[in-house]
């Protein structure tokens, strides 16, 4: 469900203004409700960014914590440690802002995990590529989006399937995959049209969560445009085209002022409005960042200082399935959100997850003759 909507509490109903004449839906466990199918939630979502007289946000009704996860590039290995380590944190829903395929071995098997797991999914660049057209795409990541063209579109035919469900008994026997994991991919091979109507709708290329822009690249270019540390000294004029658009005209004539949440760039981290035109990207403290050896899991919550109430940012949760920030653990962050006026809880996890079995799914397909260069899978080592 689109956490910006906005809600009104009637006779124990929770009633959604913005999908109201659709009909109610009944409120009984308010920290995991999902009152409206991801579908029809991707269509409210453009139209609810304005408060009616009477209703209140989600986050005046409970608390929702929400895993954001982003740039997932099918590497299938890193999707499911992220998906059981949220699990182990607790979230009530998680969301992907995009690129759920692209130089990774397992578009088919990510594009149906993220199908069954995430309330709503943004359009990547990579995701673009893949059902339309690659663009300004260097050479190997342009043969990689064919690649993945061609599974996708392959899979629907029954021949796949079948070849598609024994490679997945293969691969849960040998232990390459979750249980859980098989559960969902086998029963979604059932609706393999399913899946590339999957990729043709993820239409939006912005949602408003609550008081966060979400998307994929940047707010003035949602699916291409790259925000980078960097551009905190040398870009400024690219963040303050971006800042203006973190305030939103409102129905009443007034203003909001928001944050945004991207992707696109693989680095976690976020951008800091100080004040008008100065700007200070804050990245993940050096003891939380690992490298080449880095084992386990780690987490890191912003402070008060880090992270000032009633500043705007723009926040990036990281790669889950490619980072590069040296790092290469897989990156996502959680958003609690706070009562009211309360501040947000954003943190930031990196978690482990088997890059080997990743590197070799992509070296053995490239001795079988899909385009994946090799170093697709040695820079997963390096976190670059």
């Amino acid at each position: 469900m689109c956490l910006s909507t906005m809600a009104l509490v009637r006779d124990g109903e929770l009633c959604l203004s913005a999908i109201e004449r659709r009909g109610r839906v009944t409120l009984r466990d308010p920290r995991r409700f999902r009152g409206v199918s991801a579908e029809r939630s991707r269509r409210s979502c453009h139209a609810t960014t304005h408060a009616t007289t009477h209703a209140t946000t989600l986050r005046d009704l409970f608390t929702v914590r929400i895993a954001i996860v982003s740039d997932i590039h099918a590497n299938l290995a890193a999707f499911e440690a992220v998906r059981v380590h949220a699990q182990s944190v607790g979230y009530d829903r998680m969301v992907c802002l995009g690129d759920v395929v692209g130089y990774g071995p397992d578009p088919v098997e990510c594009v149906d995990l993220v199908r069954a797991t995430c309330e709503f999914t943004l359009l990547g660049n990579h995701d673009f590529a893949a059902v339309y057209e690659p663009t300004n795409f260097n050479p190997v990541a342009r043969s990689a989006a064919f690649w993945t063209r061609d599974r996708l579109f392959a899979s629907m035919q029954p021949d796949a399937i079948k070849h598609e469900r024994a490679q997945l008994a293969r691969r849960l026997a040998a232990g390459e995959i979750l249980a859980e994991t098989h559960a969902i991919l086998d029963a979604s091979l059932a609706d393999s049209k399913g899946r590339v109507d999957f990729l043709f709708r993820i239409s939006p290329r912005q949602i408003l969560l609550d008081r966060y822009i979400c998307v994929h690249g940047s707010p003035s270019r949602p699916v291409n445009e790259y925000l980078f540390p960097q551009d905190a000294e040398l870009g400024t004029h690219r963040l303050d085209r971006n800042f203006r658009l973190l305030t939103l005209p409102q129905a009443d004539g007034s203003e909001r002022r928001v944050s945004a949440i991207v992707g696109h760039t693989h680095t976690p981290g976020f951008m800091l409005e100080e004040s008008e035109g100065v700007y200070e990207w804050v990245g993940l403290p050096d003891t939380l960042l690992g490298d080449a050896v880095s084992t386990g899991a780690a987490s890191w919550t912003p402070t008060a200082n880090e992270m000032p109430h009633g500043l705007r940012f723009i926040l990036n949760p990281g790669s889950v399935g490619q980072p590069r920030d040296g790092d290469p653990r897989a990156s996502y962050v959680t958003l609690e959100l706070g009562e009211g006026d309360a501040q947000d809880v954003f943190t930031f996890h990196r978690v482990e997850y088997d890059i080997a079995r990743t590197q070799e799914r992509i070296f053995a397909l490239g001795r079988g003759g899909a385009p994946l260069a090799d170093w697709l899978a040695e820079r997963l080592a390096v976190g670059q």
